[in-house]
């Protein structure tokens, strides 16, 4: 059965957070539409402005965190 994952974008000072979430089977499958995400975000220019220590938090609804996945700043992946 589908469980909703909310991907949050933090630095340890700033939250940006996802209310509206995503369906998936399980965290695996989380992960997975996560990095996808950091992807689509990256090639769209979306992720330009964010410096190191940025990383995408999967949560629960239950606001507990299930993963972390560190984003690479754009200027590192020049």
């Amino acid at each position: 059965m589908a469980q909703r994952f909310y991907f949050d974008l933090t630095d340890g000072l700033t939250t940006i957070r996802d209310d509206e979430g995503v369906e998936a089977d399980d965290l695996a499958d989380a992960l997975k539409q996560a990095e996808a995400a950091l992807k689509e975000m990256s090639a769209d220019g979306e992720l330009t402005d964010l410096e190191e220590g940025w990383r995408l938090v999967i949560r629960s609804g239950a606001d507990t965190v299930l993963a972390t996945i560190p984003i690479v700043p754009a200027s590192r992946l020049r």
